[in-house]
């Protein structure tokens, strides 16, 4: 097992017709020369890629896998009232959330969850070992 270095959570909530829109910054690798995509505020598509965004988008930075996980389930939380289809999520989504975030967490590894939610929105929740073990020269963003 890796030794848990800490971790940095993101969140992103806003309209499907705007993420669709920049489908091509999300999918463009963060170490490209691009600085538009390093700066921009929608969730990449590889997590590795959120250490390279600016430190300013971290919601929270923590070393515990217990705060990470609490993090996660309060950002469920307040997102539940506001989910498009809670059916299609299985019986229990938060606890499923809770229990795969601790298993991947707990091994260094990192997770994350995107939601529909009502008004045609999408939320994208993140939280991402650092270093991580898909790109360990990534830099840390906070440092």
């Amino acid at each position: 097992m890796r030794t848990v270095e800490h971790f940095h959570a993101y969140r992103w909530i806003g309209q499907r017709a705007t993420l669709d829109r920049e489908d091509g910054v999300r999918r463009t690798p963060m170490d490209s020369a691009d600085p538009a995509v390093r700066s921009s505020p929608f969730p990449p598509f590889r997590m590795c890629d959120y250490l390279l965004k600016p430190a300013g988008q971290i919601c929270i930075t923590t070393t515990t896998v217990g705060d990470a996980v609490e993090w996660l389930a309060k950002q469920f939380d307040e997102l539940a009232p506001s989910l498009a289809h809670p059916g299609r999520l299985g019986p229990d989504p938060r606890t499923s959330l809770v229990e795969e975030a601790v298993r991947y967490l707990h091994y260094a590894d990192s997770v994350s969850r995107g939601y529909w939610l009502i008004g045609e929105r999408y939320a994208a929740l993140a939280v991402v070992h650092c270093p991580d073990f898909h790109a360990p020269h990534y830099p840390c963003p906070a440092s």
